[in-house]
């Protein structure tokens, strides 16, 4: 069964934020890597993997490593990146989440759920009204 291609955002509600958008100081630095990741998704060899082989390495490279988010293993008391916890639903969790942790204090804002080069874009986890995906706000009014 074909699934319909549809855009995440309107092209009307982001254009002017597109217009104005300037790349991070470090993308430079990070050219060869976001070479690498465009290059093999393009090419189809990211077809080749699977979602939990490309993950661990997407998220270093481009939210730690590009972002500067910052993970459990760094030198510092806190970290703004967490994998495989915080959000849980049906005995599922998302892939990772950003925020702000420490010891004893977590507080999550973003939970990022990975998917292979060939799953459509769709709801995850259930319908409670405070876990919306992406596909929610790409196609809200």
């Amino acid at each position: 069964m074909a699934v319909e291609s549809k855009p995440l955002f309107h092209p009307e509600v982001i254009r002017k934020q597109v217009r104005e958008f300037k790349l991070p100081g470090q993308v430079p630095a990070f050219q060869e890597k976001l070479n690498h990741w465009a290059d093999l998704i393009s090419s189809g060899r990211a077809d080749d993997f699977k979602e939990t082989d490309l993950l661990p390495d997407f998220l270093t490279d481009i939210f730690c490593g590009l972002l500067g988010y910052t993970r459990p293993t760094g030198a510092a008391e806190s970290f703004t990146l967490s994998r495989e916890q915080h959000v849980e639903d049906d005995g599922q969790f998302a892939d990772a989440v950003l925020g702000r942790f420490r010891k004893g204090e977590e507080q999550f804002t973003v939970a990022l759920e990975g998917k292979g080069t060939r799953d459509p874009l769709r709801k995850f986890f259930s319908e409670k009204a405070w876990v919306r995906s992406v596909v929610d706000f790409g196609h809200a009014k």
